[in-house]
């Protein structure tokens, strides 16, 4: 049961980055059509990452609980379900992004032309990213709770239940950023805002090691004494 639910979960996720590739059109024709589709190639890049990311959330809960049950099974298909809705918001944002910050040299989508429409580009992102953290922050949280969990299980899950905590976090203050924010703001705060995850993520890894190697200290002070 675990191993055809998982190898249905990696053929969705292969199947979604398919769709990022097929989904930014035709089959060149002339060496300008291949010149505009390898300027898409950053994009794509971002998108995949982003992407790999969350297949490798799913990887490491494979790797760590080898059964599955109603529940797990639910949400990992819900999993499969937002990444595939996911997948071209997903695109359109990082086109758009890496066009700005390229000063236009890059090409970038004309989904949004509106400021209504951007903060609806937004919002339908944020709620992607939100969403899945959600679904992968329980689906461990449901898998650390079934049994004692073996070391290497709890910090995993620990490590990535926070990590889903940060994505959920800032993709909901992108979402309020889009619907509230002022105009002025509304065009590139709520995407601005997501460059703070790998900050925060890395703020989080050192304060979790650093309570890791105080609390080794201790125990190894103690055992000596």
């Amino acid at each position: 049961m675990a191993r055809r639910l998982d190898a249905f979960v990696d053929a969705a996720f292969a199947f979604a980055v398919t769709l990022l590739i097929v989904g930014g059109g035709d089959t060149p024709e002339r060496f300008s059509d291949l010149s505009a589709m390898l300027l898409r190639a950053p994009a794509f890049a971002a998108a995949f990452a982003l992407i790999a990311m969350f297949w490798l959330g799913y990887r490491d809960l494979g790797r760590l609980w080898s059964h599955r049950d109603v529940l797990s099974t639910t949400l990992s298909l819900a999993i499969v379900f937002v990444v595939l809705l996911y997948v071209f918001p997903l695109r359109f944002i990082m086109e758009a992004a890496l066009h700005a910050l390229s000063g236009g040299w890059l090409p970038g989508t004309r989904l949004a032309e509106t400021l209504q429409e951007q903060r609806y580009l937004y919002v339908a992102y944020g709620a992607g990213c939100l969403i899945l953290s959600v679904l992968y922050g329980t689906l461990y949280r449901h898998h650390r709770g079934q049994g004692e969990p073996t070391s290497d299980q709890a910090l995993t899950a620990a490590i990535w239940i926070s990590n889903w905590s940060i994505l959920a976090g800032v993709s909901g203050v992108s979402m309020l950023l889009a619907a509230a924010a002022p105009d002025h703001l509304a065009s590139w705060a709520p995407g601005v805002v997501y460059m703070v995850i790998g900050p925060l993520i890395g703020l989080s890894m050192a304060l979790r090691f650093g309570r890791g190697s105080r609390a080794a200290a201790v125990d190894t002070g103690e055992a000596t004494s």
